[in-house]
């Protein structure tokens, strides 16, 4: 009987610990997208038992995300937004909820100011998720989880 036990407490362990993982569920890994497209955009947070997500944000690097110092060129991408999903009890009604899709900017055209565009064929970007969350562990501020999935920008097949 003992031993059921262990299992059982063993499992909701593994099982709370599984769905408390991070990760972009649409789009998928390796999914082509193509400048000025929408794409579908799902993120499973962070948030479970146990842990409260308050709010993410959501940029597409052209490099991986590696390591963090101060640099001047530290990355070059795009910022898409920051979100939150409805948690209990760390952000229970969010005002910034995520959008169903978002939008592939063309990297051909940038915005106004000294800014000039670049155009790019058949390159791999990462789709890139930091989220603010917070356990029953103490910590001096959020922690940061950090997920991302490749996206294969303008490619034609």
């Amino acid at each position: 009987m003992q031993l059921i036990s262990i299992i059982a407490a063993f499992l909701t362990l593994a099982l709370a610990a599984l769905a408390a993982t991070p990760s972009i569920r649409e789009p998928a890994d390796g999914t082509i997208v193509n400048p000025g497209t929408t794409f579908d955009f799902s993120y499973q947070s962070i948030a479970d038992y146990g842990a409260s997500s308050y709010n993410y944000t959501v940029w597409l690097f052209t490099s991986p995300p590696t390591t963090f110092v101060p640099f001047s060129n530290y990355a070059a991408g795009y910022y898409f937004g920051r979100y939150a999903e409805p948690n209990y009890p760390g952000n229970p009604n969010p005002r910034n909820l995520p959008p169903k899709q978002l939008t592939m900017p063309n990297f051909a055209v940038l915005e106004k100011g000294f800014g000039t565009g670049s155009n790019v064929h058949n390159a791999t970007f990462f789709l890139t998720i930091l989220e603010e969350y917070g356990t029953g562990d103490a910590s001096v501020g959020y922690r940061i989880s950090l997920v991302y999935n490749h996206i294969r920008y303008n490619v034609t097949l």
